[in-house]
Parts: C-alpha cells; sequence; structure tokens
C-alpha cells in the first residue's frame, strides 16, 4: 500500500509539471496508457493520481473520452480579477496608516525567499509554483492586507483566491511571472516604506497588470 501511494505521488508530480509548465496544454486529452508506460508503472497509480488533479480543478472528466486539461475561461478570469484588484488595492491603501518596520521586513523576507525560489527551483514547476503561492498568499500580501483588520473583506478575498486557484496556479508557476514577480513585489514594498498611496494605488495596478499576460497563451478562447 505505501509503495502504491509513492508511485502515485510520482505521477502526480510529473503529470502536474506538465500541466504548469505548458507541456500538457489546455484541452489537450491525458492518454492514462501512455503515461503509465512512461512512467513505468500499472494504470492504477496513475489513474489515482488523476482523480486528485480532477479534485484540485486541473483536469476534468468526459465519458468515453477521459481525462483532459482544464480550460482557463478569459471572460471568468477577468470577471474576478476585476473584483480581486478592487479588494486587494482597497485592502491595501488603507492599511498604509497601520503599516510599520515589522510587517516591511516580512514582506522583504517574503520576496526574498521567493527569489531564491526561482533562481534555484525553476526546472521544478509544481514545488515553485507552491513556493510561490504560499509566499504570495501567506507572507506577502496578506500580511499587508491583514494589518487593516477587516476580516469579513479578507474572507471575500480569500473566496474570489479559491474560485480562480488553477488560473492562479498556471500564472504563479509561468516563467514570465518569474521575471516580474518579485520586482513589482519591491515596487509595493517601496511605496509602503515612503506611505505613498498614489505609489502604492500604481503598483497594485501594474502588478495586476503584469500577472494576466502571463496566462495569455492558456486561455480558452471558446469561452
Amino acid at each position: 500500500m505505501v509503495e502504491l501511494l509513492t508511485l502515485s505521488t510520482i505521477a502526480y508530480k510529473s503529470i502536474k509539471s506538465h500541466i504548469l509548465s505548458g507541456e500538457i496544454r489546455p484541452g489537450e486529452r491525458i492518454n492514462l496508457s501512455k503515461l503509465a508506460s512512461e512512467f513505468g508503472m500499472s494504470a492504477t497509480p496513475v489513474r489515482e493520481s488523476l482523480t486528485k488533479l480532477q479534485q484540485e480543478g486541473l483536469i476534468y472528466y468526459v465519458a468515453h473520452s477521459g481525462w483532459k486539461v482544464s480550460k482557463l475561461s478569459r471572460n471568468k478570469f477577468f470577471k474576478y480579477r476585476e473584483l480581486q484588484l478592487l479588494l486587494e488595492k482597497t485592502l491595501a491603501v488603507r492599511a498604509l496608516p497601520y503599516v510599520d518596520e515589522n510587517i516591511i521586513n516580512t514582506m522583504k523576507a517574503s520576496n526574498d525567499r521567493m527569489r531564491d525560489a526561482i533562481e534555484t527551483m525553476q526546472k521544478d514547476f509544481v514545488e515553485l509554483g507552491n513556493v510561490l503561492q504560499k509566499e504570495n498568499d501567506d507572507n506577502f500580501h496578506m500580511v499587508l492586507y491583514r494589518a487593516y483588520h477587516n476580516e469579513p473583506m479578507i474572507k471575500i478575498l480569500q473566496n474570489v483566491w479559491d474560485t480562480i486557484k488553477y488560473q492562479r496556479m498556471v500564472m504563479l508557476s509561468s516563467p514570465m511571472f518569474f521575471k516580474i514577480c518579485c520586482p513589482d513585489h519591491e515596487n509595493i514594498i517601496r511605496a509602503l516604506e515612503r506611505k505613498d498611496i498614489f505609489d502604492l494605488e500604481e503598483a497594485m495596478n501594474q502588478h495586476f497588470t503584469n500577472g494576466p499576460m502571463c496566462l495569455e497563451s492558456s486561455f480558452d478562447e471558446t469561452e
């Protein structure tokens, strides 16, 4: 049983890496038998890994056809992205008076960890994406927003993040995001250090403009 779970985990990480790196494109069919042969294992652990990926929203199952990589809806994403920007800009601006040295240092440390991860883990899209998502969600942006102490707004923002989790996962795992992530965060930090509300709004706008550019090649144009 332990061996089966280990094989399932290996298959899960491999397939997820193929998806996040763009080797398997949105809408493309996943060939279970071919993957099992490629990984040198039976179909059972591969099927288990596909079930887990389906639960995460990365793939979906079509009767009589099999698994396919989930498509990214441009329309849905930008509707939620608009709400996300409104919430995050509002939280950032209203948190500004409460930003102290500890918050700044926490954000700097988080950005440094992201930079180190990008430099050392560029080939491991799964682990790098996990690191960037954790640092973005928990340590960089959220430490700022929580300074405003408005839990209802934080909860709504978390729901928005959850709704577009797949899109954000793909975005955070793209080579383009690796290049823009840390510089964008540095601009936000500088605005916070200067207590400059206009620079902060501009830095947030720029960050939210750059992010979706990483998804352009993955959107499903039919939706």
